[in-house]
């Protein structure tokens, strides 16, 4: 689904890859007065982007392996984006300069520092856009998504090629580790139960996807707080009669149930679990009950795609 990656501007941290692209409305990539020509011979080239190759751990018993057995759980990890381009400058100090700034961009240590306060910690967000439908006028040209993956540097520093005669190009190559093997919309969706009745919960994407609930106080709440998944049959208790006023976090990827300070409040689970939160993609009938003082009950997450 993300083959039509590389047809578009694509962003990494401060690093913009195929920048002379307009890249508006509808407007074809592949039509040469879609280019901006102050950025044709200064710009990252993506010409290639493969975002197709992700883990799976297996977990069958060594026995199962070698005798074969009925087939265990198996997982889905890692995705890796690997990409091939071309750095196009202007002149040569400026070839150099980019080279510097490409090296700069995908520096294990660079980028650890840069996501010390991110979200997820630890993983930046390489974005960019995709074909989509509907594909409209004479040329077919399709609308685009706007997504993004969860990454950090492979193998580190770009492969950066330096050929005689290679004039104001230099080839490149490399490669980010989606710690995820989803794409996201880029654009979060946000959507409020309406309190003691079933609310319409639309994941756009065709995955699963884990949300984080914001649940905000105005005194201490019930000590059977619960929500009701009825399209996914899961249902998560919580005590929240302990609980003073305030807005509390659950952070379904993560496993975790914190007040607004960071305080772990994960003992006021009483039945369910939080990880069972999940989306199914498209409509999730969803209910917030028992929710004497709870003034909100918010779910935000992106859309969630293989």
């Amino acid at each position: 689904m993300a083959g039509s990656l590389h047809r578009h501007k694509a962003t990494w941290r401060s690093l913009i890859f195929n920048r002379r692209y307009l890249d508006t409305g509808a407007a074809n990539p592949d039509d040469p007065a879609n280019l901006s020509a102050t950025y044709v011979d200064n710009d990252y080239y993506l010409d290639q982007l493969d975002t197709s190759r992700v883990s799976v751990q297996d977990y069958r018993e060594l026995r199962q392996f070698l005798e074969g057995a009925e087939p265990n759980e198996a997982y889905e990890g890692v995705r890796a984006l690997n990409a091939i381009g071309r750095i196009i400058a202007p002149d040569y100090g400026t070839l150099e300069d980019m080279a510097m700034a490409l090296d700069e961009g995908f520096s294990v240590a660079a980028c650890r520092r840069a996501a010390l306060a991110a979200d997820p910690v630890g993983l930046l967000p390489f974005s960019g856009k995709i074909d989509t439908a509907p594909v409209t006028g004479a040329d077919k040209i399709p609308a685009t998504k706007a997504v993004r993956f969860y990454c950090r540097p492979g193998p580190g520093r770009p492969v950066q090629i330096g050929r005689v005669r290679g004039g104001l190009v230099r080839p490149f190559s490399w490669q980010l580790i989606a710690f995820d093997p989803f794409m996201y919309d880029e654009a979060e969706t946000t959507k409020a139960l309406t309190l003691g009745s079933a609310t319409t919960v639309t994941n756009p994407g065709n995955m699963y996807a884990r949300p984080k609930i914001t649940i905000a106080l105005s005194a201490a709440g019930a000590a059977n707080f619960t929500l009701t998944n009825s399209t996914t049959g899961k249902v998560l208790v919580l005590d929240l009669s302990g609980l003073g006023v305030g807005v509390y976090y659950i952070d379904v990827a993560a496993d975790t149930f914190k007040g607004s300070a960071g305080a772990n409040r994960y003992a006021s689970r009483v039945s369910g679990f939080i990880t069972d939160q999940w989306l199914e993609p498209g409509n999730n009938s969803v209910t917030a009950s028992n929710t004497t003082n709870v003034t909100s009950v918010t779910y935000t997450f992106r859309g969630p795609y293989a």
